[in-house]
């Protein structure tokens, strides 16, 4: 076999640096195939005015941690032209982008300054799966993946290094000759089936991820793909319509495999934390989970974070996250409003129930995080409002609160759309550093002031809340407001 090499690119928000698991595996099918990968990765960029943990810090969801500790900073250098000079260098055979919506503009940047290089691209990712008849009409852009890319872009290489055709290889949309080749997604591999991860493409650096107000060497681990709910503001409803007609989207992993790898990744890379890829963690079986403990127990014993939803918390769930070891849990509230959840997003959840779930776990000493999202479509004030209410009476350790970012694939941004919120083609913005949609019933600029002070409702009490409100402003008096009321949050909630 001749030789052949792939340049994959992880187009990343600015110093985000918990590993991805996707770049990791097609890392690992590549070279089980015999192809020599490089990883190209703009983490460490300053492609950002503020990160998304600076932009939580500053907003009271998160302790602030400063890589500057560790000697971790920005490069001063050009990210186009490193990328580009690593291309004329190493001089790939494919170039394999990997993005999500907030980060495509800059991956796009990346493929045009490299366009007369010859060298042949494809796009893959959510975004380039979502919008694909919009990724694909990008000069830059040779192919796209739609869906799962890990045996699609093996077959993709094994074919062009036999120099073989390409344009009916499923998952793909393949432009050649002036034609468009739109080909069937295939159905998704078995978890099983798939190799460790490799994690030495990564920079050490990207190891490095702040956890509960603490920096750790951290491992990410599939535990699942895909979700068993369809919530309208998630992409997983996206991944679920794009694989129905091969029975869904969502698998679990063995759990014997899945242990085995997060021990050899710990001694090869000494972790210290384990961030596990489940977007409902104790939704499966009671077996599952108890086997999952005992083996973590055994080979792991290390602290570990988990999603999970109200529904699945029960008693005797919470007592074998407790034996095992979890460290830190978010639960996704999202609204308080129940009309909202039931009949926009899609989780037909009573408050009595999410209330049950919280008081389960504070039994337990688990660090609790409750997970709240503002600014959905037809969403007021008074709905944002119940929502701090419910907080309130749950009184987590962690108040996070996002805003709804229309991405392609959640199907609320069909509705964003149909509302002329949101344009077709228009990028949304970065759950964490400010709204993407300027709606009549809540204007841009309450939103972010609701943003900034959403903990300080759910923390203070009410006699605070008129200067609360005040502090909303970003005004002189209101930016002055909102910082006494940081600091005094930071005291007795963050210490």
């Amino acid at each position: 076999m001749r030789e052949f090499k792939v340049l994959l690119v992880n187009c990343n928000t600015m110093l985000d640096t918990l590993i991805t698991a996707g770049i990791g595996m097609l890392a690992a099918c590549l070279k089980k195939e015999g192809i020599e990968v490089k990883l190209f990765d703009t983490t460490f960029y300053r492609t950002a005015e503020i990160t998304g943990d600076e932009a939580r810090a500053s907003a009271l969801q998160v302790k602030k941690t400063d890589f500057k500790d560790l000697g971790i900073i920005p490069e001063e250098t050009d990210v186009v032209e490193d990328f580009a000079r690593q291309v004329a260098e190493w001089k790939p055979h494919l170039i394999g982008l990997s993005s999500i919506e907030v980060t495509h503009p800059l991956g796009v940047r990346l493929l045009q300054a490299i366009r007369d290089s010859g060298i042949p691209t494809i796009a893959g990712g959510p975004y380039a799966t979502f919008a694909p008849e919009i990724v694909i009409k990008e000069p830059a852009v040779d192919m796209v993946c739609v869906g799962e890319g890990e045996e699609a872009l093996v077959e993709l290489c094994r074919t062009l290094r036999a120099g073989g055709d390409i344009t009916a290889i499923a998952n793909l949309w393949v432009k050649k000759d002036g034609k468009l080749y739109v080909n069937p997604v295939r159905p998704p591999i078995a978890m099983s089936q798939l190799p460790y991860q490799d994690w030495s493409v990564y920079d050490r650096r990207r190891f490095w991820k702040p956890m509960g107000g603490k920096i750790s060497v951290t491992g990410t681990f599939e535990m699942n793909r895909g979700c068993p709910y369809t919530c309208t503001f998630c992409i997983n409803s996206g991944f679920g319509e794009l694989y129905d007609k091969h029975g869904g989207y969502y698998r679990e992993q063995d759990v014997d495999r899945l242990v085995d790898e997060m021990a050899e990744k710990k001694a090869a890379f000494d972790l210290a934390y384990v961030y596990l890829v489940a977007e409902s963690f104790l939704t499966t079986t009671r077996a599952r989970i108890e086997r999952f403990g005992q083996l973590y127990q055994d080979k792991i014993k290390l602290p570990f974070w988990v999603e999970a939803r109200p529904e699945s918390i029960n008693e005797d769930k919470t007592g074998l996250l407790r034996q095992i070891g979890c460290e830190g849990i978010s639960v996704g509230l999202e609204s308080g409003n129940l009309g909202l959840r039931k009949n926009v997003l899609g989780r037909n959840i009573e408050d009595k129930t999410i209330l049950r779930a919280f008081e389960l776990l504070k039994e337990t000493g688990i660090r609790v995080s409750a997970n709240n999202i503002i600014g959905f479509p037809g969403e007021t004030r008074e709905m944002i409002f119940e929502t701090i209410e419910l907080n309130r009476k749950i009184q987590a350790h962690g108040v996070m609160v996002s805003y709804f970012s229309p991405y392609k694939g959640c199907t609320l941004r069909r509705v964003c759309e149909l509302e002329g919120f949101i344009k077709d083609d228009a990028i949304a913005n970065d759950y964490r550093l400010g709204p993407s949609m300027d709606m009549p019933q809540l204007r841009y600029k309450e939103l972010v002031g609701l943003h900034r002070t959403f903990p300080l409702y759910v923390k203070f009490p009410k006699e605070d809340w008129p200067d609360i409100e005040k502090a909303e402003a970003d005004t002189p008096e209101g930016n002055a407001l909102y910082r006494q009321f940081a600091e005094r949050y930071v005291r007795q909630f963050m210490s």
